[in-house]
């Protein structure tokens, strides 16, 4: 747990900017009633903070089969992660109070965007999540591009990606594709709307090589720190 912790401290204050391609995510369960403790403590600690490169976002899992309440999703180049301004002691004393809230933390990930269009997710901050098992990586991803494309009228400017796991495997997924939307009703309306692109939906079909959607869940960005 120290490890996984410590690990933690050293991505987490980030920037946050999309062109970055790579990410680190955790899972934990909050205690109950300690969701804005929680955001209170995280929000301190990044006031003014020195960032090298990356992107930090809390978020709280809503609707779906994911069975955690909360995730912490880490973006950074290689080699240019962490904070300039951050001493030892203050990484532990961070670390401390967060840990006073968390009842238990669960399985992590990490992995690389392959692409990504749109805003920022905190811009559109009701995200659903694919976690897919692709039987040919590079004919779904020249199928999702194609069709992502067709459909941009519709998306507009909201935040689609798609990308790998390359450390763990949720359900057996190797990769894994985000929607993002403004609340609730706009997701809904986004799906119905792209009903009528039946010809771009059944072209996607074919050219995908097979895909096995593996889970299937939205999150909520809670807070989301530094900038492009």
């Amino acid at each position: 747990m120290k490890k996984i912790l410590y690990f933690l401290s050293f991505v987490l204050f980030t920037n946050n900017a999309f062109s970055q391609n790579t990410f680190r995510l955790w899972h934990f369960n909050a205690k109950q009633g300690t969701e804005e403790a929680i955001g209170n403590i995280i929000t301190e600690h990044n006031k003014n903070a020195e960032y090298k490169s990356g992107g930090v976002q809390i978020e709280r899992i809503t609707f779906g089969d994911n069975v955690w309440t909360h995730r912490v999703v880490a973006f950074g180049e290689l080699g240019k992660l962490g904070r300039n301004d951050l001493k030892e002691y203050q990484q532990d004393l961070f670390l401390e109070k967060l840990n006073n809230y968390v009842e238990e933390w669960g399985p992590s990930y990490a992995g690389r965007f392959l692409s990504y269009v749109g805003s920022e997710p905190k811009d559109y901050p009701l995200i659903q999540i694919y976690d897919i098992k692709p039987n040919d990586p590079e004919a779904f991803k020249k199928a999702h591009d194609k069709y992502v494309n067709k459909v941009s009228k519709v998306l507009g400017n909201r935040p689609v990606g798609f990308g790998t796991y390359d450390i763990g495997s949720p359900n057996g997924a190797t990769h894994w594709v985000v929607i993002g939307s403004s609340d609730f009703n706009d997701l809904i309306g986004q799906k119905q709307k792209m009903e009528k692109y039946t010809k771009e939906w059944e072209e996607w079909g074919k050219t995908n090589g097979g895909v096995e959607i593996k889970s299937n869940f939205t999150i909520l960005v809670l807070a989301a720190f530094g900038g492009l």
